[in-house]
C-alpha cells in the first residue's frame, strides 16, 4: 500500500514540477536597423537593407570576374560615345519615407539627361550635395548572379527597378553563360550577342568576352 500511495505522491507531484520549470524565454526581435545605422555598422563593406536587415554583399570569383569584363566593356562604349556614365555598386535609396530599405545593383548604367545627383541615392545620406532623400532607379540596372543567389529574389529586385525608373534589367548569369533582359513587358535569354538599342545605340558585346578569358600562354611554349 505505501508503495501505492508514493506512486500516487510522485505522480501528483509531476506536474507541480513541471509548473515550476520555466519554460525557455525566447529571443528578442532582431531591431530593425535604418540606412544611417547601418552605414556605421558596415564599416566600409558593401551592404544593401532589405526591411531593416543588413545583407552584405559577397561577390564569389566568377561573380566579380563577370562584373568587371561587363563593366569595361560598358566604360569603354561611354568613352567613345559620351551619353552616359556606368557606376558600379551604386546606392539606391528609392523611399523617402522609409528609412529600412537600401539597394545596390552591381553595375548602373545612368544617362546623361538623367544624370542628377540628387535624383539617386548615396552612400552618404546626410550629404547635402548627394542627395538623401527618395531617388529613381538606374536607366539600366546589371545585376550579377552568384553561387547563392535565388532566382526569385533577382526577378523581385527588377521588379523593383521596373518599378521605379530602370527601362531595363539585366541578369547576367556567369554560370549558365547567359543573360535575362528584363523589360516591364518581357523575359529574354541571350547567350550570345548584348545589345541594348532602346538605351545604347551601337553597343554589341559578344558574351564569350564577358564569360571567358583568353588563356595565359606559358613562356617558351
Amino acid at each position: 500500500m505505501a508503495t501505492i500511495v508514493e506512486e500516487q505522491a510522485i505522480l501528483e507531484e509531476e506536474p507541480l514540477a513541471a509548473e515550476k520549470q520555466t519554460s525557455p524565454k525566447s529571443a528578442p526581435p532582431t531591431p530593425r536597423l535604418t540606412f544611417e545605422d547601418a552605414s556605421k555598422l558596415a564599416g566600409g563593406r558593401l551592404f544593401e537593407l532589405i526591411q531593416g536587415r543588413m545583407v552584405f554583399k559577397m561577390p564569389d570569383d566568377q561573380h566579380a570576374d563577370a562584373q568587371g569584363r561587363l563593366g569595361g566593356e560598358l566604360y569603354i562604349y561611354f568613352k567613345t560615345n559620351p551619353i552616359g556614365v556606368v557606376r558600379p555598386e551604386f546606392m539606391l535609396r528609392l523611399w523617402a519615407e522609409n528609412p529600412y530599405e537600401g539597394r545596390m545593383p552591381d553595375l548602373s548604367v545612368i544617362l546623361n539627361e538623367n544624370l542628377k545627383e540628387e535624383r539617386y541615392g548615396s552612400l552618404r545620406p546626410d550629404s547635402k550635395i548627394q542627395g538623401s532623400g527618395a531617388g529613381r532607379a538606374p536607366d539600366l540596372a546589371i545585376e550579377i548572379v552568384s553561387r547563392d543567389d535565388r532566382w526569385t529574389d533577382l526577378f523581385e529586385k527588377a521588379a523593383l527597378y521596373l518599378e521605379n525608373g530602370s527601362r531595363v534589367v539585366w541578369i547576367v548569369d556567369p554560370y549558365q553563360k547567359g543573360i535575362m533582359i528584363v523589360t516591364s513587358g518581357e523575359r529574354r535569354w541571350l547567350t550570345d550577342t548584348l545589345t541594348c538599342s532602346e538605351l545604347l545605340p551601337g553597343f554589341s558585346v559578344d558574351l564569350k568576352d564577358i564569360f571567358a578569358w583568353p588563356a595565359v600562354s606559358k613562356q617558351g611554349a
